[in-house]
């Protein structure tokens, strides 16, 4: 949708930036997907876990580059720049963005790459039922019987 509304304000994007920017949203949606699933893993009951994921994915975003281009928060603020760098949806955003413009940044692809994996790891390990937080909360109820 945000591709359709940067064309209606001429914005132009290269025919191959449309293919190379597939694979970034693939890897930033799975990024965010194994935080989503490690989060998870620690919230109790389901009714938790949409308040839990507003107070991650929120300021994740607008302590992004998704808003404004890293160049404009470094002018405006050294502090918020830092923030920036350190959080992973940046980096998502920053590999997406470069990827439009048939560019590849290795720092972010790297990022977001080992966000992913460490997070997938995370969860993996937080829902095997011998070792997890399932395991250490007694498992759903009713479990083993």
């Amino acid at each position: 949708m945000f591709l359709a509304v940067a064309r209606l304000w001429e914005i132009e994007i290269p025919a191959l930036g449309y293919v190379l920017a597939l694979p970034a949203l693939l890897l930033s949606g799975f990024m965010l997907g194994a935080i989503g699933l490690f989060l998870s893993s620690l919230v109790r009951q389901l009714e938790n876990f949409a308040s839990v994921m507003n107070f991650v994915i929120f300021p994740m975003f607008f302590a992004s580059s998704a808003l404004y281009p890293l160049w404009r928060i470094r002018e405006a603020s050294e502090t918020l720049y830092v923030i920036c760098l350190a959080n992973p949806f940046t980096h998502a955003v920053e590999l997406v963005r470069h990827a439009l413009y048939d560019s590849f940044e290795p720092v972010s692809a790297s990022v977001v790459l080992g966000t992913t994996l460490a997070f997938f790891v995370l969860a993996v390990l937080a829902y095997d039922p011998g070792h997890g937080t399932i395991a250490r909360r007694g498992g759903p109820k009713g479990a083993g019987k």
